[in-house]
């Protein structure tokens, strides 16, 4: 076992501990969850900001991407992100709080509705935008990898984690020129026979200018020009 699979088992086991020790409570408003709910309490499921992008393709993603240099096949969002909502618990809580079953299990319950109506068809395999090597060690694991895992878990689609980044600044304060600056050729694909020829499916958390997005499909069009490319993310911000 590497590293990286020793941390990542270090870190279920406590999450483990912890849900055993401690109640479960909405990610969202903190009210204790009852029996059959999951993540989120039934109140605000009801009330999350979905984006319905999966009904409309070509939608706003294609449009983000295209207006900075690439069209992809297919995409979608599970819901709009706004920085000061309640409901941005539910990213901050999957990235920067210890808590990836948040970003797996939503994953996994969008999955069963995409599947039905046809959005994976031909993919042949998942794969997670990726963190620069000491991120993801400070943090334990890959976010983008544990949305992926989620999708995985219901479709049987392979999560190729093929990926890699150099180091970055955060884009957390960035603009959209600086964003599209700061991602500007630093991932790379590892293992080329994963993605030739093959349509694959990009997977993170969040869009928000698609600089992030973007820099991922020239890295994978530039080792692999006949791929096909779709996109996944648990939520993306309004530009508007």
């Amino acid at each position: 076992m590497n590293l990286s699979q020793t941390i990542s088992t270090a870190r279920l086991w406590v999450e483990s501990f912890f849900n055993l020790i401690f109640p479960d409570v909405c990610t969202v408003c903190q009210r204790t969850l009852v029996n059959g709910e999951n993540v989120m309490c039934l109140d605000c499921r009801l009330s999350l900001p979905l984006t319905g992008m999966h009904r409309i393709q070509p939608n706003e993603i294609h449009e983000r991407l295209f207006m900075i240099g690439h069209p992809v096949k297919r995409a979608t969002s599970l819901f709009y992100y706004y920085r000061e909502n309640e409901y941005a618990r539910l990213i901050h809580d999957t990235k920067y709080r210890s808590r990836p079953i948040v970003g797996r299990t939503l994953a996994a319950e969008h999955a069963t509705e995409l599947d039905a109506c046809g959005f994976f068809d031909g993919i042949d395999a998942l794969v997670p935008v990726p963190l620069h090597f000491f991120k993801r060690l400070q943090r334990g694991y890959n976010q983008a990898t544990e949305i992926a895992e989620g999708i995985s878990s219901v479709t049987g689609i392979p999560v190729a984690d093929t990926l890699s980044a150099s180091f970055h600044r955060s884009q957390t304060r960035k603009n959209a020129h600086q964003r599209l600056l700061n991602t500007r050729n630093i991932y790379r694909v590892e293992d080329i026979s994963l993605i030739t020829d093959r349509h694959i499916l990009l997977v993170d958390d969040v869009i928000t200018t698609g600089a992030t997005m973007l820099s991922c499909i020239e890295a994978i069009k530039k080792a692999s020009p006949t791929s096909e490319i779709s996109i996944y993310s648990l939520a993306i911000t309004r530009l508007h």
